[in-house]
This record gives structure tokens, sequence and C-alpha cells, in this order.
């Protein structure tokens, strides 16, 4: 199995710092032909608008929505947002994955950037904690009930699934604890 990365902006290194970590294939998408030969995809953090707008420039956004018909999404921040159903945000142009309305820089500024404790629902991957990192991330507002919220932090939603992707507020590349991209794979797999 091999797991693309967008790699147009954002923290795509660090993503596949983790999947290698966890002996997974993975290549960097830049362009529609780079979809060809991955199983699923990760849309790392990064700033919302400018991936949006590079979506668009490298003629992506209509070919990651129709690979998101078939194969796993998993939108990081920034990457949550573009998945997300809407933003609220007129310069963001949402893939509309996940039936989740997001609200942009909702923890804060850069500098309000913060690691905490969230908890999660307790499965054969996933502990019931896991240590998190914000950075500008989003709130997650309206979640339909076709969502399910895997991950809170003060009993707000920060890590949700539907069928197929998975979408979380923060950062779960950083550190060391992989167990939100074990999560993923799972997935994949089911």
């Amino acid at each position: 199995m091999k797991i693309g990365i967008l790699a147009i902006q954002g923290d795509f290194e660090l993503h596949r710092k983790a999947l290698t970590s966890l002996s997974i294939n993975s290549s960097f998408v830049r362009s529609s032909k780079d979809l060809d030969d991955i199983k699923a995809l990760i849309l790392p953090g990064g700033e919302s608008t400018t991936m949006s707008l590079l979506m668009n420039k490298f003629d992506l956004f209509n070919s990651i929505r129709k690979f998101s018909d078939n194969f796993n999404l998993f939108g990081t921040c920034a990457g949550a947002i573009l998945m997300s159903a809407g933003s609220g945000d007129q310069k963001v142009k949402n893939l509309g994955l996940i039936n989740v309305f997001t609200k942009r820089n909702s923890w804060g500024a850069q500098i309000d950037s913060f690691s905490d404790i969230i908890n999660l629902s307790k499965n054969e991957i996933l502990s019931d904690k896991f240590y998190a990192t914000f950075i500008r991330g989003p709130r997650f507002l309206k979640v339909s009930k076709d969502c399910k919220v895997i991950g809170r932090y003060k009993n707000e939603p920060v890590l949700i699934r539907n069928d197929k992707h998975l979408i979380s507020s923060f950062h779960p590349e950083i550190g060391k604890d992989l167990s939100i991209h074990k999560y993923f794979i799972n997935m994949i797999n089911e």
C-alpha cells in the first residue's frame, strides 16, 4: 500500500516521516497524475487559503474530489478545513467530503499555539488519551449525524470521521505517538 501526501504547501514532510516510521510507503502528490498509484491521501496542515489557491492552480481540486469517491482521505488542520463542507471563508474552496462546518484559526493565532491532552474513543488502536499540538487549528462546528466524533478537547470535537474520511484540528504528525496515523491506516483496510 502507498499513501499519498499533498505536497504543494504545508507540513507534508512530517507526515512522510510518520508513515516511514510505520513502514508505509508514501509519495508526494503535486499533480493529478500523482494520484494514480496511491491508495489513500493525506492533506496536511498549512495555510488553507494558500492550499486552496494552489489546488486550483495545479488543477487538483476536481481530481482529489473524484479520488475521494473510492479512496480514504485524512485532513489535518488546514487539510481538515479543505475537506469540510464549508468554512465561511470565500478564499477557501471546500471539497465537501465530510459533513462538518469548520471555523479557521479558532484556537488562536500562531503565538497561541499549544499542546495538551485530548480524549479519544478508546479502541484496539487508540488509547483514551493523546498529546495533541494545535497550531492555528480550526474548530469543528455543525457536525452531522453521519460523522463520528472520536476525539475531544475540553468537550469540543477535534477528531472526526465518516465512513471513509478522517479530519483532525490538531497536528498528529508532531510527536512520537503515531496512533492517529495507525488509525487512518486501519480505516484504509476496513
